[in-house]
Formats: structure tokens, sequence, C-alpha cells
């Protein structure tokens, strides 16, 4: 059975988790990975819009993170069933201490999946520092506790099949979901603020209804997003291509 793995560098800590557990299953697996952080073409081909995919046996498309049980279901020859990640979330705004995300706390930063000094944490932070120096997002903060956060990466840096140029700006992520609360307008504001002074349009996209790895679509409509099109669809996820004019 094989098992291709794409993902984009380190922009989803997670990543590197994933990458880590397969190596201990490549005794069972034709495990393959695949970096497409400089690799345009393959990210269309492979009609990839999340930080990671999973492909078996060249067809069956997974999305979530590979887990141990994930790997076992595997190997036993059966196909694992994938649920998307849907919850109901907070409407109502919080927001206590708005920063920007720079070189210096990058690592706070990197725990936007809720995880804390995670092995993947790392991957992120240097990814940001292979991008020029500056801010690339902002950060919901509670003290030293991250509650959510928005980042972007110049469009043309993009691997995924979506608009590019000069002009625009592309929202990597918004996080961190919550069932009470909304944390992540506040920032998303912030960093489209910053944007203006440079960027003509924010685009992103959103799942129709998943939050993962953003969305869902309503979030993005209530804060001014216009909806371009649907940009790929399957049985896991409906993607909708989202515009936004800065100025």
């Amino acid at each position: 059975m094989q098992i291709d793995f794409y993902y984009w560098g380190g922009m989803c800590p997670i990543s590197d988790e994933i990458i880590q557990m397969l190596s201990r299953w490549d005794n069972k697996f034709d495990i393959r990975l695949h970096d497409i952080t400089n690799d345009f073409d393959l990210a269309k081909n492979k009609s990839m819009f999340f930080p990671f995919l999973t492909i078996v046996n060249h067809k069956e498309r997974y999305y979530g993170p590979v887990s141990e049980a994930f790997l076992q279901t595997l190997s036993t020859g059966m196909l694992p069933k994938e649920t998307p990640y849907r919850i109901t979330m907070g409407t109502v705004e919080k927001s206590e201490v708005i920063q920007p995300i720079h070189k210096d706390n990058y690592f706070l930063a990197s725990q936007c999946t809720g995880r804390r000094n995670c092995s993947g944490c790392s991957s992120k932070v240097k990814m940001y520092q292979d991008f020029p120096d500056g801010i690339i997002g902002f950060m919901n903060m509670d003290n030293e506790t991250l509650l959510g956060g928005a980042e972007y990466v110049p469009s043309l840096y993009v691997p995924y099949d979506i608009p590019k140029g000069q002009e625009i700006a592309f929202i990597t992520c918004v996080y961190l979901s919550d069932e009470t609360f909304d944390y992540k307008s506040a920032p998303l504001r912030a960093l489209e603020q910053y944007l203006s002074k440079r960027y003509k349009k924010a685009i992103v996209i959103s799942d129709e209804e998943g939050t993962f790895p953003n969305g869902d679509l309503q979030f993005f409509e209530k804060n001014g997003y216009h909806d371009e099109k649907v940009i790929f669809e399957d049985r896991y996820c409906r993607l909708h291509l989202l515009v936004k004019d800065l100025i």
C-alpha cells in the first residue's frame, strides 16, 4: 500500500508530527513525502489547498492529521473513514491584547494548533524566518496564552493554484476556533489594516462548513469577504475562494 504525504513546508506544525509518525511505519507501507513549497505544478496537479494532504494508493484523499489509529486501520487493508472537522463557532468577540507576529515572537504563533512546544513548532518558526523580515500576522494574546491569530503570505510565495500578484496577500490561516468566543476576528482586522498599506486585496480559501484549516465560510463573509467561487469540491469539503478589497 502506498501513502503519499504532501505538505507545505512548516506552514502547519502538525506536518512535522505526521512525517515523524510515518517514519515509524515505513516498514509497513511505501511512504513518499512531497514538499510543495517550491513545486507549484505539483500542488496544482493534486488540487491542493490545505497545508497538508494524504493520498492512499494514488486515489483516496485524506485531509485531517494522520494518526496511529489511521495507520493501524490501513495496515489491516481497510480504508479509514474521515469526518470533516466542524464545530459550532462562538460569535461573541473576545479580544485581549492584539500584537504583531514577528521574528522575536514566532514561537508563540507556532502554537496555532493548540499545542505547546510541539515538535513541529520549531519547523514553523524556521519557515517564518525564511521569509523577508517583517510582520506576518497578528495574535490575540492573554498574557502568554495564545487565544487566536491571523497570518498571511505574499501570494507570489503560495504554492496553491490561486490568483497571484504583487498587490495580493493570501491569508494562510486564522485560529483558534472556539465554541463560545470569537478570538479570530480581532487579529484578522489588525492584519487587514496592516496589509492595506502595501496590498490592494486579501484572498483566502475557506471550507463551506468546516473549520480546518480556515473557516467556516460564514466567518469570512461576516468579516466582509466576498465569495468569488468554489475552487475545489469533493466528499470531504467544498472550498471557496474569497476576496476582500483593502483600499
